[in-house]
């Protein structure tokens, strides 16, 4: 089938309508996906490039460092910015609001690539580091994030039929069927309740037997 080519006005149009929190995700997908060859033709003249340091050695972070190291920022306070409250005010987020959301967005996304090519017991951990970030805002805590309206996980946006399932994949692999039915119902539970069906079916396609049985016996 042919593609049709696209119209990068209409495209450039909308991205002039985004705002600063979609932009920002965009840019993190950017970086992400674009060759570091090309890095600097991409970002050279808006932001400053640093080489890593001879200190940091030639290792990449691993996912679980990354994710840790974001848990234990965000649990710290460090993206916590409030906004002053007046009409505008109510319809904006903090910067360190949208940072959060744009850094949560790419961490989630190389969980979920990771699911199937990496260590199932490592990448699950990361998801629920990430899942506990989320739960602690859902708990009312207003400690991680400013919101300038009552927010929720739902303000952050998370694509949970991309997320769980690759979540589920990992605890398939990991757990046993004790660990796996209530991990799962804890899971759809806390963030996808009204999609509920829909997901125990994509737990139990991905579950072994055993798993399955205890699924069942949970769920029925």
């Amino acid at each position: 089938m042919t593609e049709h080519p696209i119209d990068f006005t209409a495209v450039r149009a909308e991205l002039r309508a985004l705002n600063r929190g979609s932009l920002l995700i965009i840019a993190e997908r950017a970086v992400e996906l674009v060759p570091a060859a090309q890095l600097s033709t991409l970002l050279n003249d808006v932001v400053r490039l640093t080489a890593r340091s001879s200190e940091s050695g030639n290792a990449p972070v691993s996912l679980p460092q990354d994710v840790r190291a974001f848990y234990d920022a965000a649990m710290a306070g460090n993206y916590y910015e409030t906004v002053e409250i007046n009409n505008r005010g109510r319809q904006e987020q903090s910067a360190g609001t949208d940072a959060f959301i744009a850094e949560c967005h790419r961490l989630l996304h190389q969980c979920i690539r990771a699911a199937d090519r990496e260590a199932p017991s490592e990448v699950g951990n990361s998801f629920e580091l990430l899942f506990g970030l989320l739960s602690h805002i859902d708990k009312g805590n207003d400690d991680v994030l400013f919101f300038a309206n009552d927010g929720s996980s739902l303000d952050v946006g998370v694509d949970w039929r991309a997320a769980l399932p690759a979540y589920f994949r990992c605890l398939a692999k990991a757990s046993s069927p004790e660990e796996f039915a209530p991990t799962v119902e804890r899971a759809i539970a806390d963030f996808v309740i009204c999609d509920r069906s829909w997901y125990v079916e994509v737990a139990r396609n991905v579950a072994n037997d055993a798993q399955r049985i205890a699924l069942d016996m949970l769920v029925t």
